[in-house]
């Protein structure tokens, strides 16, 4: 019997329309069902039942961010910087490094993370011991070009201060822009949130298409990338009741993340983070400590 997921909100956000008082079944890791008012009775006996009256359920962002480079931020390294750092630590070091940017990243509601770096080795790691979805940005100028390897969403090549090349995503003013315009990018940021940006989603959605992967979206048939958003209290109180418009803003409206789910993995429960904790940001503040001296 596999494993299944029952969500309900008051509004649903699939990636083309807004559902109201609606549901979405997940089995498996796909999307099974999604619909409007009453549940169907064979998804009522789910193994997991989640959401409920005040929720917004939406699909999950994907961002590019240099998060092993998290403890080093407020000292903005430049690119060519961040590669030295790669290059001199090893994978345990990194997986440190990169915990609270990861979590940062999913209490925002991204299911898909393309982390910097200069080989497959942490995005894999991290798929391992965190869940979610990975890729793999890689500076031009570390002389490193990685093969695709499964497992791997998808492999990128970025340029930015003092890392000039053939890069395909250009790192300008801490922030990633590609041919077509800015992606949902987080370079030496205060904040990994992306309530930072002005139009997470839109942004999300210009990074799949430049990493030629499809829009996320809540149908079946998909793979779950699916945040719910809690808008039954301050500061995003009754959002769920707004136009459709304003609903999609769910993703920098100040709303508390409430559940998050990439694939067969439940990232987030009740608000809280079922695989990153008070231990690892320890180990990150040492670490980050021990960088600056």
């Amino acid at each position: 019997m596999g494993f299944d997921i029952l969500l309900t909100g008051s509004a649903i956000f699939t990636g083309e329309r807004v559902l109201r008082k609606g549901y979405v079944y997940v089995k498996d890791g796909k999307v099974e069902g999604v619909g409007e008012d009453v549940v169907p009775e064979e998804y009522t006996y789910a193994t997991l039942l989640l959401g409920g009256e005040g929720r917004i359920i939406v699909p999950g962002l994907s961002a590019l961010a240099s998060i092993a480079a998290y403890p080093m931020r407020f000292k903005k390294p430049t690119m060519a910087e961040r590669v030295r750092f790669y290059k001199s630590s090893d994978l345990k070091t990194l997986i440190t490094a990169s915990l609270p940017a990861v979590y940062e990243l999913h209490m925002s509601g991204v299911t898909l993370i393309v982390a910097e770096g200069i080989g497959v080795e942490l995005p894999l790691e991290l798929s391992r011991l965190v869940g979610g979805f990975y890729g793999l940005a890689v500076p031009a100028c570390s002389g490193v070009r990685p093969n695709y390897v499964p497992g791997i969403a998808a492999i990128v090549s970025i340029a930015g201060e003092g890392c000039e090349g053939e890069g395909e995503i250009k790192e300008i003013d801490g922030k990633g822009r590609s041919s077509a315009g800015p992606v949902l990018s987080f370079f030496n940021s205060v904040s990994y949130s992306a309530g930072s940006s002005p139009s997470p989603w839109e942004e999300s959605l210009a990074l799949r298409k430049f990493l030629s992967l499809p829009p996320p979206a809540i149908k079946p048939g998909r793979v779950a990338e699916i945040a719910v958003f809690d808008a039954s209290r301050p500061p995003a109180m009754l959002l769920d009741l707004a136009s459709d418009e304003e609903i999609v803003k769910v993703y920098n409206s100040g709303a508390r993340l409430e559940s998050l789910i990439a694939g067969e993995d439940v990232l987030v429960d009740t608000g809280e983070h079922l695989y990153i904790a008070e231990k690892q940001f320890r180990e990150a503040r040492s670490l980050a400590e021990k960088l600056r001296k």
